[in-house]
């Protein structure tokens, strides 16, 4: 197969690893540079996967480089400027990692910047790739559980971890817009996750038109990564005769009166097994996405993780934080642009002490 595209990635931590490695995965691409601000972080991540360029500037990278592709894993306060700078240049396509932006503003000006230039622009919420949660749609959509009544979902923060499952749960609808978000968040911890501020805990309910009501509670602690990767976030689909219980390691179909099943992850087996650092279920998930990726370069078809999906999970993310500031239902579709979790710590809305920061 010969190397058609060329794809480079900006910032070289744990996801930019994550990506670079499933470009070199990709026969048709070809890897040609990496960008950090941390010059040697950029200059590791080069000699251990022999990536020709490494340099700090991202911008001067992709003017020197001139890639197809671009990988924007930088924390998401850096998201927009780098996604512009890479759409400006002229790239073909824009894949970025998640939390998507750090205002819902931000994702609609990225989302409709890409789209006024033509770059196909996805977003790295490779979970829809995972088979656990592909087999447990399969079920869902075969009626295993007869009617779909709610959805309930669990993790440590909203932003963060909250962004996979809000995604999660407008996959298993097949991605039928939201009507209204009411929410409430304890503000209590000065927390903040990839440089961004977070919420203590929160709880945060989704309305579709047919009446089923996805809730979303946070406030785990991420204490460990054994503990992350394990049981740390997941979800639970009632339905009217039964209910799945799905998170990174299975998915458990009980059934009201009738036999049930478990499948599990085929990267569950194995977690210590780990190639140059990288949760092989990670790194099998974002290999998947950057193939779909190229194939919809090549088709013109929808990638599977197109942008759209991105924006709809965002919506919810900071309509649930305006929520907690209006004090109210907020009906959809959101209009008010800003964090209003971060707005309102500003405003003095939030009056957080300590101070508690992660990177998971």
């Amino acid at each position: 197969m010969v190397q058609t595209y060329s794809a480079a990635v900006v910032a070289a931590g744990g996801q930019g690893r994550v990506h670079a490695a499933a470009y070199l995965a990709d026969p048709r691409v070809r890897l040609a540079g990496v960008a950090d601000l941390d010059l040697p972080a950029a200059e590791r991540l080069a000699a251990e996967l022999d990536i020709p360029h490494a340099v700090a500037d991202a911008a001067a990278m992709i003017a020197a480089v001139r890639p197809d592709i671009v990988s924007v894993c930088t924390p998401p306060q850096h998201r927009r400027a780098v996604v512009e700078a890479a759409i400006d240049a002229g790239v073909l396509a824009v894949h970025c990692e998640k939390p998507f932006a750090l205002t819902y503003g931000d994702a609609v000006a990225m989302t409709q910047r890409a789209a006024d230039a033509g770059v196909q622009l996805t977003v790295n919420l490779q979970r829809r790739f995972e088979p656990v949660h592909r087999f447990a749609r399969a079920q869902l959509d075969e009626g295993m559980i007869g009617e779909l009544v709610t959805i309930e979902g669990y993790c440590p923060n909203l932003f963060d971890w909250g962004s996979h499952i809000v995604d999660l749960a407008l996959f298993y609808r097949h991605d039928a817009p939201a009507e209204w978000v009411l929410a409430q968040h304890d503000v209590s911890i000065n927390r903040y996750v990839y440089g961004a501020f977070v919420e203590t805990s929160s709880v945060t309910q989704i309305a579709w038109a047919d009446g089923v009501r996805a809730t979303i509670a946070t406030g785990r602690e991420p204490a460990t990564p054994v503990l992350n990767r394990e049981n740390n976030l997941g979800l639970i689909l009632q339905g009217t005769r039964g209910r799945i219980v799905v998170n990174g390691q299975e998915c458990v179909v009980q059934r009201f009166g009738a036999d049930g099943m478990r499948f599990a992850s085929p990267y569950a087996s194995d977690p210590a097994g780990w190639d140059h650092g990288i949760d092989p279920a990670i790194f099998a998930c974002t290999a998947e996405a950057v193939a779909d990726l190229v194939d919809a370069l090549e088709t013109g078809a929808e990638p599977v993780l197109a942008g759209r999906h991105a924006l709809a999970g965002a919506e919810i993310v900071f309509a649930s934080y305006e929520s907690a500031r209006s004090r109210g239902r907020v009906t959809l579709p959101l209009r008010v642009y800003d964090n209003a979790l971060t707005a309102g710590l500003d405003e003095g809305l939030w009056s957080p002490v300590g101070e508690l920061r992660s990177t998971w």
